[in-house]
């Protein structure tokens, strides 16, 4: 397992656009991505800051999908509508491979 995450804001004046091409275009593309697992995304309350985690089957996988012409073109088109864009890349932890589940009494 391989998460990739992105943290970004969007241009206010351009949110109705972003949220078009988000739904028409952006998620559609990902979940259609081998290899890709799940697609997760939040907001920061009260602000334009998201925060999108992709969680990728292998580190090959990732590299496959972004190495895809179709995904540079994807990325162009959203870096018209965000700014500020940081991405972190996490393996899996030797330590915790597999999520934990907590004791609910």
């Amino acid at each position: 397992m391989v998460l990739y995450q992105l943290w970004y804001y969007i241009e206010k004046e351009k949110l109705e656009g972003y949220t078009k091409f988000a739904k028409e275009e952006a998620i559609p593309f990902w979940l259609s991505v081998p290899g890709m697992k799940e697609f997760r995304g939040y907001r920061e309350s009260g602000s334009y800051k998201i925060l999108v985690e992709m969680e990728f089957e292998s580190m090959e996988a990732w590299g496959k999908a972004f190495d895809s012409p179709k995904t540079k073109e994807v990325m162009n088109k959203f870096a018209a509508y965000t700014h500020d864009l940081k991405w972190n890349l996490w393996d899996k932890s030797p330590v915790v491979p597999e999520p934990l589940k907590g004791k609910h009494k």
